[in-house]
């Protein structure tokens, strides 16, 4: 009689013999794909870094996306100022027919820069691709007096005279004057000036220009 044990013997030795190798065939199928997709990757590297690339900005365009933010306000000042006016007559005491009024003032000055005037001979590209923007002259734009924090501080009327009613107004005009004038002396435009190249270079950041230089109004360009 046969021993069925030797029978299965054969069997169970092809069995092995095929695993092993789909085994083996899927590990080289592995790697050839990983080959391939590593020779592709780097094929991928080596032609980017070896490929010219060419750009063709529209400056005119540019100047249109920048004119759009029109008048950038990039600067603000609160400001107060007290002045005396005194009305008073060169022979006659103050106490008698003068008229004086001290007032408050607390005020807001905004400045920035107006960015509608640019035109396309204010963008020049340099050969590294650098856009270089001439920068519109800061100035002031708002100056506004604050009546809530504004008032009469004192106000004196000679005994003889009635008051000047028109005289509180321009105590208040000469104080948003000198509002203006106080904001200037404390470098207001030159705030305004620097803070203006800052969000305009965030701007054209996104617009996709990497390298951005400003110069100021009146700066040659080459050519």
């Amino acid at each position: 009689m046969s021993d069925p044990s030797q029978a299965r013997r054969p069997s169970a030795f092809r069995t092995i013999l095929i695993v092993l190798a789909g085994v083996i065939v899927l590990t080289i199928g592995g790697i050839y794909v990983a080959y391939r997709m590593t020779r592709h990757a780097m094929e991928s590297v080596v032609t980017r870094a070896i490929t010219r690339k060419e750009e063709t900005i529209d400056l005119s365009a540019l100047v249109t996306e920048v004119r759009s933010l029109s008048r950038l306000e990039t600067a603000s000042m609160h400001v107060m100022h007290i002045a005396t006016i005194t009305q008073s007559y060169e022979l006659v005491p103050n106490a008698l027919a003068g008229d004086e009024l001290t007032f408050l003032a607390a005020g807001d000055v905004i400045a920035g820069v107006d960015l509608s005037v640019l035109s396309r001979n204010d963008v020049y590209r340099q050969p590294d691709g650098t856009i270089v923007l001439r920068m519109p002259p800061a100035q002031i734009l708002v100056t506004r007096v604050d009546n809530r924090e504004s008032r009469v501080l004192h106000r004196k009327t000679g005994f003889f005279r009635r008051a000047d009613i028109n005289l509180e107004s321009r105590a208040r005009q000469h104080a948003e004057q000198e509002i203006r004038n106080e904001a200037f002396r404390k470098g207001i435009l030159n705030m305004a000036s620097a803070n203006a190249e800052m969000k305009l270079a965030e701007f054209l950041h996104t617009l996709g220009f990497q390298k951005v230089k400003f110069v100021k109004a009146g700066a040659t360009f080459p050519g």
